[in-house]
């Protein structure tokens, strides 16, 4: 006789306060996203219009590759932590959204502005 498999434990029922938590983690991070994607697309254009012009694009995206992977990295540091280790995931993420967030906006002003 084969025995029944067992089922997975099901998943806490999210309350109220945890969605909260997780809609107020996607607005922070909705803001920073933008400007990043908006960031992105103007390096792209600015690599593509120097390829056009016969110079290669190779040093300036290796340097704005270089400028993402240190915030990453820094980032990662930020989130793993031993002081915020006692925080829930969610709100480790809110946190670095808002830790993160006035840098690309920032950026993003000075380079449509300048």
């Amino acid at each position: 006789m084969i025995p029944a498999p067992l089922a997975p434990d099901p998943a806490p029922p999210a309350g109220p306060a945890r969605t909260r938590l997780v809609v107020l983690t996607a607005l922070i991070w909705c803001v920073p996203l933008a400007a990043l994607g908006m960031l992105g697309f103007l390096v792209l254009m600015a690599a593509l219009w120097g390829a056009a012009s016969g110079e290669s694009p190779a040093a300036f995206l290796l340097g704005s590759a270089g400028v993402v992977a240190a915030g990453v990295a820094v980032l990662t540091a930020l989130y793993r932590a031993p002081f915020l280790r006692g925080m829930s995931p969610t709100g480790r993420f809110a946190l670095l959204g808002v830790v993160v967030w006035p840098f690309p906006v920032v950026v993003l002003a000075g380079v449509l502005h300048g």
